[in-house]
């Protein structure tokens, strides 16, 4: 099930990506045909009981693009986008390898991370190529709940003028060291994919002190407020 599943959305993303090659404006910024493969270990859908959304697999350095063959490096145990997401499993009560579902909003890689490109809103832009496909992997795994990594995926996929900074669903506030905390997701109703979102900074910001106070204190209330 889990390698049918790899191989169609494979399928379906080369034939994106072409799409995005010969739009005139886009296929400019694409880097390669390279494509990381989705994560996926559980042999049944049924078993999925999270889904994890990464930006897009775009690295500085564009020699290490052909290191990375799957999404987030999952497939990589010793990494640190792997002990990321599984420090967010174990205090859900879940299981990387048996209930996690992970891809990209993004499939493939440009020729400089979407942020560093000021000629467009490069995330917004390809989205008519790559948002269908991402909706059509969810429906595989109704009513999932959804993490997203950084708020540049946060903000192409909020509707309307939400919060667009993820750490406002952590309770953030100037003096957020001496007041209550209160904590929220993206309901149904303020994303694009119509599904529940809790929103989570880049691996890289858990060295900033507030990410690193509150999130054990995030994930349990995540827990609690999980469909």
């Amino acid at each position: 099930m889990a390698n049918d599943i790899k191989a169609e959305i494979a399928h379906k993303s080369a034939e994106v990506l072409q799409k995005i090659k010969a739009d005139p404006r886009l296929g400019l910024y694409v880097l390669t045909d390279q494509i990381p493969g989705v994560f996926m270990e559980a042999d049944d859908v049924g078993k999925i009981r999270l889904i994890v959304i990464g930006q897009d697999p775009t690295v500085k350095n564009e020699v290490s693009c052909e290191t990375i063959k799957t999404v987030l490096n999952l497939d990589k145990p010793h990494g640190s986008l792997h002990k990321y997401i599984s420090l967010i499993c174990e205090r859900l009560g879940l299981n990387l390898s048996q209930h996690v579902y992970a891809t990209n909003y993004a499939k493939n890689f440009f020729i400089h991370p979407p942020t560093q490109i000021v000629e467009c809103n490069l995330l917004h832009e390809v989205s008519q190529y790559w948002l269908p496909l991402l909706k059509e992997e969810l429906s595989l795994f109704p009513s999932r709940p959804i993490v997203t990594l950084g708020g540049p995926l946060l903000k192409a996929l909020l509707v309307g003028p939400k919060k667009a900074l993820v750490r406002q669903y952590w309770g953030y506030t100037p003096n957020w060291v001496t007041t209550k905390t209160v904590f929220s997701f993206v309901s149904e109703d303020e994303n694009k994919l119509g599904r529940r979102l809790f929103p989570f900074p880049h691996q890289p910001s858990l060295r900033k002190r507030f990410y690193s106070a509150t999130l054990q204190s995030y994930l349990g209330y995540m827990k609690t407020n999980m469909p």
